[in-house]
């Protein structure tokens, strides 16, 4: 009796998953634009689906890796259940790369935009979103601007993951906009995204500036240099280039790869009155020197370094302050997380004023200290020049 117990067992255990997919069943969604419609109200939903024939090894094909899907829909669940009625497979988000909103539905909140891709799960939080500025999202997602990469949605994705070499733009992903936008003290800055043209009227898509969110709607935009000081002010720079005006000819530039930024903000209470100061630690080396003056001595070599170092401070600091003030005159919407440092640092002062942190924040004092070292100026001495 016992060894028919155990057989019974273990038929049930080797059964197989009754509601099981196959993955040839599934039609691999790689990149969403979200869009709405202006007379029905509607949204817009495009996919990028993956066409894996394309991409064969053995028997490589110069057909479009992916396939465009359009679909609408009172709500986002019901445009990606309409997809079905086109597309052969059904689709699978877990492989999605990016997630791309037109200005106008940004503007309305996105909590309700993406509260569907939340709550099934599928998509996973890593996932970056991106508001697309002056068109409709999926003129992004279907642009014939690529790079590298044939599949257009991982070419976005690069591009946002290159932010790590380049401080002009900035990135978010779901997981830490919905992190942002929920909480209290903090407000998000979106990575936007425009399609350019060049000299000979080309189109390339170009990551550039910040989307600022109150909450989780879209009121204005930090540009290239407002971004620059959004992110040293957080300390979110690992590499990057920035071109600064010589010490020993004004004329000329010297170019610095900036190593490392590190960030530190400090509420200060004193009775009623709270100000901030954003002290900032960053390194770097130069790389190139346009100049071709040289030095006497490694002295006269240090001095100008240090000079050289200064420059590099007052950038850092106009940049800071420039993103802070529009931050506070403009966009009223706190995005270094004042708040949420002082939630953090001085629980019972926040506790008082977090209901009224809007109007506070908007004339909020603030100083900024700049420490900027550079490490090396290279191997040689000085600049080459010619022999006469």
């Amino acid at each position: 009796m016992k060894q028919v117990l155990l057989q019974i067992t273990c038929l049930l255990l080797l059964t197989g998953c009754w509601d099981r997919i196959e993955l040839k069943e599934l039609g691999i969604v790689m990149g969403v634009a979200l869009d709405q419609d202006p007379d029905t109200g509607e949204y817009i939903f495009t996919s990028q689906v993956l066409k894996p024939s394309a991409l064969s090894t053995q028997a490589p094909s110069s057909d479009n890796p992916v396939v465009k899907v359009i679909s609408t829909g009172k709500t986002i669940f019901e445009a990606i259940m309409k997809a079905n009625q086109e597309l052969d497979r059904r689709g699978f988000f877990a492989h999605n790369k990016i997630i791309l909103i037109s200005e106008d539905l940004a503007k309305e909140g996105l909590i309700k935009v993406l509260d569907s891709f939340q709550r099934g799960k599928e998509i996973r939080g890593y996932v970056y979103i991106c508001i697309v500025r002056n068109m409709e999202a999926r003129e992004i997602l279907a642009s014939n601007s690529t790079g590298i990469e044939p599949i257009h949605a991982l070419h976005l994705k690069k591009i946002i993951e290159n932010t790590d070499y380049q401080f002009n733009a900035a990135k978010m992903n779901m997981l830490r906009f919905y992190k942002e936008s929920l909480g209290s003290g903090i407000a998000p800055v979106v990575g936007v995204m425009e399609l350019k043209k060049d000299n000979q009227s080309n189109k390339h898509i170009q990551l550039s500036g910040g989307a600022v969110f109150k909450k989780d709607q879209l009121v204005g935009y930090l540009n290239e240099k407002e971004t620059r000081g959004y992110r040293w002010g957080k300390g979110e720079v690992k590499s990057g280039a920035l071109s600064v005006h010589s010490i020993v000819d004004e004329d000329r530039f010297v170019s610095v790869e900036v190593k490392k930024v590190k960030s530190k903000i400090t509420p200060i209470v004193k009775g009623n009155d709270i100000s901030f100061h954003i002290q900032v630690y960053g390194e770097g080396i130069i790389v190139e020197e346009q100049s071709t003056a040289t030095w006497d001595s490694n002295t006269e070599k240090l001095q100008s370094m240090r000079k050289q170092e200064k420059k590099i401070e007052q950038i850092f600091e106009e940049e800071i302050k420039m993103a802070v003030e529009k931050s506070q005159k403009e966009l009223q919407a706190d995005i270094l997380g004042f708040g949420n440092r002082l939630y953090k640092k001085k629980p019972k002062t926040w506790n008082k004023i977090k209901m009224d942190w809007d109007e506070i924040y908007v004339d909020l004092p603030f100083t900024v200290s700049v420490t900027f070292t550079l490490n090396s100026t290279g191997l040689m001495k000085g600049p080459f020049q010619s022999e006469n």
